[in-house]
């Protein structure tokens, strides 16, 4: 030990490495060293390792292990096989192509571009082509005071809200005819009834009747065509769909046939116009208006048409002077004021 430590030494000093540096002899580890390569008592009972024999690589293989190895690589085969069949299929199935789905991708691809402001006149155009009267109209004649007849207008059979049925008094003035239109135009909506009724009152006019000639059926059948032309001719113009109209022509009293008729139909409203027509042409007699906002059990509006006075005034204007005449007076016209310069 003391021999290596010196050779350590001398070593160091040829390389001139410091002595400092080296780490120092632990105390003992000779002895130690020593004792652990010494062969114990128990290390000779330990059993020497077995090593199984294996068969050489080069020796020949007889005819059992043979078909092993047979079985083996046709194994291999199948499942190489098996392997290249699927992958096969994935590649058969990534360029299949399925020719109806492609013409349908393609069509939908030159879809042109439509804006919905065209499209919703498109289709307001093809319902206003059903603004037209279901012809013919069916007329009922199987009672002898009355002639009704039942249109149908803008048919389109569309799901709407609760119907509501309107009754329309009807004499052929201006007033009952702008009543008329005024219901139409203002209150009715989609799938709504209206009402129009026409009183031919013989009772109460007999020089009329007198004048007339004609006899009830003949006056009656009159009265019902005129009111049915003059409710579908104002109908024609309003944009309304599923409307029910009945026009109905009675003979009989104004007041009492209204009042039945009121009571009879399910009524919404009733509309009536402000004034009647005078007794010599007149079918309407007395204060229809009031007696039926007196009297109805259902609402009752009464229209007025709009005042058609206009007012004729016009405003004066003073034409200025021309500018050689403000010259020459030295008075100078500035919208419409004079200065004297």
């Amino acid at each position: 030990m003391m021999m290596e430590s010196s050779s350590n030494a001398g070593f160091a000093a040829a390389l001139g490495i410091p002595l400092t540096t080296e780490e120092p002899t632990t105390p003992g580890l000779e002895e130690k060293v020593y004792e652990l390569n010494q062969i114990q008592a128990e290390n000779i009972a330990i059993e020497e390792a077995i090593i199984e024999p294996k068969p050489e690589p080069n020796r020949p293989i007889n005819e059992l292990e043979e078909q092993e190895e047979e079985e083996r690589r046709r194994r291999k085969i199948l499942q190489d096989e098996i392997e290249d069949k699927k992958k096969q299929e994935e590649e058969d199935d990534d360029h299949f192509v399925d020719e109806e789905l492609l013409r349908i991708t393609e069509s939908n691809r030159h879809i042109p571009h439509i804006d919905p402001i065209v499209r919703l006149r498109s289709k307001s155009m093809k319902r206003r082509q059903l603004l037209v009267f279901s012809d013919p109209p069916r007329t009922d004649r199987s009672k002898t005071d009355r002639i009704t007849v039942t249109s149908q207008y803008g048919v389109v059979n569309e799901k709407q809200r609760k119907k509501r049925t309107y009754f329309a008094a009807c004499d052929f003035s201006e007033e009952s005819l702008y009543a008329l239109e005024w219901v139409m135009g203002t209150m009715m909506r989609d799938g709504d009834s209206l009402y129009v009724l026409a009183v031919v009152n013989r009772e109460d006019n007999p020089d009329a009747v007198k004048a007339g000639g004609m006899t009830k059926a003949k006056e009656l059948e009159k009265a019902s065509e005129a009111v049915t032309r003059e409710a579908r001719r104002i109908l024609n113009q309003m944009l309304l769909f599923d409307i029910t109209l009945i026009t109905c022509a009675v003979v009989g009293r104004v007041k009492d046939v209204l009042a039945k008729e009121i009571q009879k139909l399910p009524l919404t409203m009733v509309v009536c116009g402000s004034k009647g027509r005078g007794t010599v042409k007149g079918l309407f007699m007395g204060s229809i208006s009031t007696f039926l906002v007196h009297n109805s059990s259902v609402p009752v509006s009464v229209i007025r048409p709009p005042n058609k006075k206009k007012s004729n005034k016009k405003k004066s204007t003073k034409t200025p002077p021309s500018l050689s005449e403000s010259v020459k007076s030295g008075k100078i016209a500035v919208d419409g004021l004079s200065k004297t310069v």
